[in-house]
């Protein structure tokens, strides 16, 4: 008896691909990231808006056309948020938070033009 009798017998055959069923959607692997913080250009809010997003806590490292280029933010509700200089939320001793109650509509002259990475939390 050779091989393929005994996949036969047993019911078991190849079927192209198209045929066989696709694989489970899965939910929390399509979810998008949350919108959580709005930084802009220029202070209170002005210039060209930078809209993030990641997951509560994620460090997030600013585009090219916006690293060192922002001036205020704005967290969404319930979001606190926090820029630093370095890439990689790396800074430990200089950063800077902000909410959503407008505590960021200017950043401070020493971070203004200089935030390269940022991470939000929910409070």
């Amino acid at each position: 008896m050779n091989f393929t009798t005994i996949l036969l017998a047993l019911g078991i055959t190849a079927a192209p691909a198209s045929v066989l069923a696709a694989p489970e959607y899965n939910y929390y692997q399509a979810a998008a990231t949350p919108d959580i913080v709005d930084m802009f250009t220029n202070a209170n809010y002005y210039g060209y808006k930078y809209t993030g997003s990641a997951y509560d806590g994620q460090c997030v490292n600013l585009p090219p056309n916006f690293n060192d280029n922002l001036s205020s933010g704005r967290a969404r509700p319930g979001y606190h948020c926090t820029v630093w200089p370095d890439a990689d939320c790396r800074t430990n001793k200089w950063n800077f938070t902000f909410d959503d109650r407008g505590s960021g509509a200017s950043f401070p002259n020493w971070i203004n033009d200089r935030a390269s990475s940022w991470r939000c939390v929910r409070y």
